[in-house]
């Protein structure tokens, strides 16, 4: 029985073990007698296969890649839809995804398309540590031809009111950093996708150093260029004795930035959990290289933001007049009410220093209570001249005079209108109009009565009378209009949100001045000066007068530019004709079209030239001369072909 159950275990091993025999010949003989197979298909239909197989191969590729490249395909992932409508709607939409995503030429494509199916890969497996989808886009694809390979020779750029230049920030290291281009160009946000905030711009502007103080960078001119002259029109302030006298900005702008850009030390977990990244926290060169020169990873991600602008300037300035507003004000907080401008019943008007970030200690310089006595007097130094220390005394009566006035019409309104404009200037007085003048309009205009007029601009303006600012190019005396018998109000707006600004066109300016010259054409030169030096050649570069033909045989103004119902016109067509032959009509056009290719030379030849070289500095004088002039050499043809003559000679 023993040896009958050994015989049997026997055969059974024999035979496992023919099998597992079996089992591993199997893939071999089959691979032979496919490969027997393979060859006996002749040399012909062998290369027909291989070509079959490499063209469906490459068929299938090719369709894989391009399926996969479309935007929709992206957002078949649910966790890519808000980005997805973010593209949608943003400036980028008409730009395919690979376009950025994926660097130029075929190893950039292979590359991304790599990282691309790991990463899938890794998410559906949950192997992805990331909470977010993840992906960079280098320089190299925002400078491709056809984008923006030509971003870093365009110059400056205006963003939101600040000259930017693209040039230095990614050509030379910010803050030893390099930059790249998605350092700030990095939003994700509806509509936004892939622009940039200015809360990037602050972070790096606008962070202290180590010691809390600020930097270079910090400096406000690097974006502002603070509003002098005519270009202050439109503005509160004109900065032109500031810049005299060399205040510093944060004299003045002292509360425009809230925050430090503080790290806190937990922000890296939200990405790290290895404890050797988290040891490295305070190693900022390193932190910075990996986090903004070798990857794109947002400021804001790890700094808390500084917040700069003018409702940050307000919201600043509130928190220091409320120490004031402790004692002084009464139970209404009236001075505090009157400076921001929030009266019952107004819409919120506040006074022009505290949009500027302005507060009582910026006019009530320290020390407010010398000796614990009454506040000191307010001073508008260093800001301002002198001279203007009398104008809180000016407002003062002049508003209170005219606040009067105002609650006398006030009182024949209906009882609800009425009483709620009565409590406002209640609290307008008791906050005293001075501190807030613009605040007086808005109640005029909230109560529908006007009991301002344009003498009283000059208690706000005492000087305006003596100012000759530049308007059109041309100089525009205050004084000499004012006692003519116009007032302030025929030429600038007086509404809230507009106060200053001007509201007369030049088409009615020469209205009144043409009229005049009509009769008085010495009157012409005041504001055509260079038109007349021009005209008789004084306006010569070569230093020697070369007047025209018509001003040797001295041919008025009014000879030539035709009047029509006493105002003068430009159509001087007819008035040569008037006295030469008909043919001189086709005369004037030569001399336009002289005149128009004159300034395609000129401007030709600048953008061949530096901004140093000498010549340079001649055609941009010629030019301004040519186009301020505005006549195409009509005034002078001999001078402006003489210059034509000079140039197509010069080298």
């Amino acid at each position: 029985m023993f040896h009958f159950l050994r015989r049997k275990v026997s055969e059974y091993f024999h035979d496992f073990l023919v099998a597992c025999w079996a089992v591993l010949r199997l893939p071999f003989q089959l691979f032979g007698i496919g490969w027997r197979s393979f060859f006996s298909l002749g040399f012909r239909k062998v290369l027909m296969l291989f070509v079959a197989v490499v063209v469906v191969t490459v068929v299938l590729v090719v369709v894989f890649v391009e399926a996969t490249s479309q935007p929709g395909f992206c957002v078949q992932c649910h966790v890519m839809e808000p980005y997805f409508k973010a593209w949608e709607t943003s400036q980028h939409k008409d730009v395919s995804c690979i376009k950025c995503h994926m660097n130029p030429g075929l190893e950039g494509t292979v590359h991304a398309k790599f990282m691309a199916i790991s990463m899938l890969a890794n998410y559906a497996t949950g192997l992805y540590k990331r909470s977010k989808p993840w992906a960079e886009i280098d320089d190299a694809s925002c400078l491709r031809g056809g984008c923006h390979e030509t971003r870093l020779l365009n110059g400056k750029v205006k963003f939101k009111g600040v000259t930017f230049d693209h040039e230095p920030h990614l050509t030379q290291p910010r803050r030893d950093r390099q930059l790249r281009c998605t350092s700030c160009h990095a939003q994700i946000v509806q509509g936004a996708h892939i622009s940039v905030t200015e809360a990037t711009c602050f972070l790096c502007h606008l962070k202290p150093d180590s010691m809390g103080e600020r930097t270079e960078l910090a400096r406000c001119t690097h974006c502002h260029t603070p509003p002098t002259g005519p270009a202050a029109a439109d503005s509160a302030f004109d900065h032109t004795s500031v810049l005299d006298q060399k205040v510093d900005c944060l004299n003045c702008h002292s509360r425009a930035v809230v925050g430090n850009g503080y790290v806190a030390p937990d922000r890296c977990s939200f990405c790290h959990a290895e404890v050797e990244h988290l040891q490295r926290f305070s190693d900022r060169d390193f932190v910075h290289q990996k986090h903004v020169t070798e990857r794109k990873v947002e400021c804001e991600q790890c700094h808390a933001p500084i917040r700069h602008g003018k409702e940050v300037k307000l919201s600043q300035a509130r928190l220091a007049a409320q120490e004031c507003a402790k004692c002084h004000g009464g139970a209404d907080d009236a001075i505090e009410k009157v400076w921001f401008g929030t009266l019952p019943g107004i819409p919120e008007t506040p006074s022009r220093m505290a949009q500027i970030g302005q507060t009582c200690s910026s006019c009530h310089i320290e020390p407010v209570h010398p000796d614990g006595h009454l506040p000191s007097a307010p001073s508008c130094e260093p800001c301002h001249p002198p001279e203007y220390n009398r104008l809180p005394k000016l407002w003062k009566t002049s508003l209170l005079s005219a606040l009067d006035e105002l609650e006398r019409s006030v009182k024949t309104l209906p009882p609800a209108e009425r009483d709620t404009l009565l409590n406002a200037i209640r609290i307008y007085r008791k906050g005293h109009p001075h501190h807030n003048p613009d605040l007086l309009g808005a109640i005029e205009k909230r109560a529908g009565v006007k009991v301002t007029d344009e003498g009283r601009c000059v208690t706000c303006h005492p000087a305006a009378r003596e100012l000759t600012p530049l308007h059109n190019g041309r100089p525009f005396p205050h004084g000499t209009h004012l006692k003519q018998g116009l007032d302030c109000q025929s030429c600038h707006e007086t509404e809230t949100g507009k106060h200053g600004t001007l509201k007369l066109a030049e088409a009615e300016c020469n209205a009144c001045h043409h009229k005049q010259a009509v009769t008085n054409t010495t009157l012409c030169v005041k504001c055509h000066s260079l038109q007349r030096d021009v005209y008789t050649g004084a306006a010569n570069l070569t230093g020697q007068s070369q007047p025209s033909a018509m001003s040797e045989a001295d041919i008025k103004c009014t000879e030539c530019h035709t009047v029509k119902d006493k105002v003068i016109t430009r159509k001087a067509a007819a008035a040569c004709v008037a006295c030469h032959e008909a043919s001189y009509e086709k005369t004037l056009t030569e001399w336009q079209t002289q005149g128009d290719e004159l300034l395609q030379t000129l401007s030709s030849r600048m953008r061949a030239l530096s901004r140093h070289d000498s010549a340079y500095s001649a055609y941009e004088k010629l030019l301004k001369i040519l186009k301020q002039d505005g006549s195409k050499t009509v005034h002078n043809p001999e001078l402006f072909g003489e210059w034509m003559k000079r140039l197509k000679t010069a080298n």
